[in-house]
């Protein structure tokens, strides 16, 4: 299934444990949307050791997305009803004790590293005909990788830098974005990597008798910083050349100087900002600058700009 129809948005916000206790969950989801019941056994650090009827596992806390502690796998069933969930009662129940066995050191079993999948022998044959509550994956693709595709849509206010500052100093865009990961090339995620950006806008500058608007294009490389679905938000870069096509009107009587002309030009674009996404959604706040290469002054400005997105796939 994919990410973008999980229904990880209406999960409960990470509970965390007062100091000294650990991170005691029963219930946990990853950020790649599968959900696990059992038991916490300990906290590493960076990873924690966590048991169910498949067995013990090592996970990163990297990958969590949200996790919920209850007291008996009563509850379990009742939060997977409440999140709408697909409920096994039985499967719940089995994983539950079986984390709660481990805990208590009945049965530790081999501890299987960076896996949260269970091999087809580990699935207990009175479970063949219901619906496991860990899918079983193709490949990793852990919340820390991006390879979805997002949309968003942004409004800005344009503050004019060049030689035309007095006579237009000021306007405004909006610009509507297609933004790729590429985090399957590599087949991890490394800070370096880059996603593509494919982007269209338009400004509309205006004062007195004069007026500029028209539409813009470009297509660039994007950074997202540490990562696009990191928990604590991200940073953004992105630097794009590309087209515009401009047109200036000048209002009144020919031969009072009114006039009209337009042309397509070269630009770029390069825009910081910074991310926070919930599930599918993000919202985010940057900065952009935006040079237009015209037959006459250039256009120089800067912008504030705020706007919202969500994963297209």
């Amino acid at each position: 299934m994919k990410r973008s129809v999980v229904p990880f948005v209406t999960m409960l916000m990470l509970t965390i444990m007062t100091a000294g206790t650990g991170l005691y969950a029963d219930t946990l989801q990853l950020f790649e949307g599968t959900i696990l019941v059992g038991k916490i056994i300990e906290d590493e650090g960076k990873t924690i050791l966590f048991a169910n009827s498949y067995g013990t596992f090592r996970i990163k806390k990297t990958k969590l997305d949200n996790s919920y502690k209850t007291n008996s796998y009563e509850e379990d069933i009742a939060l997977h009803r409440k999140l709408k969930l697909p409920v096994n009662e039985g499967e719940i129940m089995r994983n539950f004790r079986a984390g709660q066995d481990r805990k208590e050191g009945k049965r530790i079993g081999p501890i299987k590293e960076e896996t949260v999948q269970p091999g087809p022998e580990e699935i207990k044959t009175e479970t063949d005909k219901a619906e496991p509550l860990i899918a079983p994956k193709k490949k990793d693709d852990s919340g820390d990788r991006w390879t979805s595709g997002r949309l968003s849509f942004s409004g800005s206010f344009i503050y004019n830098l060049g030689p035309g500052n007095a006579g237009l100093p000021y306007g405004y865009g909006g610009n509507f974005a297609l933004d790729q990961g590429l985090d399957f090339i590599p087949g991890e995620r490394h800070p370096a990597m880059f996603g593509l950006r494919f982007e269209g806008g338009y400004v509309y500058f205006k004062k007195g008798s004069l007026r500029i608007t028209g539409f813009t294009t470009g297509a660039g490389l994007m950074w997202a910083l540490p990562s696009m679905k990191n928990r604590w938000g991200c940073f953004i870069l992105a630097l794009m050349p590309g087209v515009s096509f401009l047109r200036a009107d000048l209002s009144g009587p020919f031969s009072m100087g009114g006039a009209t002309a337009q042309d397509y030009a070269f630009m770029g674009q390069a825009i910081f900002g910074y991310q926070k996404s919930w599930g599918v959604f993000s919202l985010f706040v940057q900065a952009r600058y935006m040079y237009v290469m015209q037959r006459g002054d250039d256009l120089m400005s800067i912008a504030g700009e705020v706007g919202f997105g969500f994963n297209a796939w």
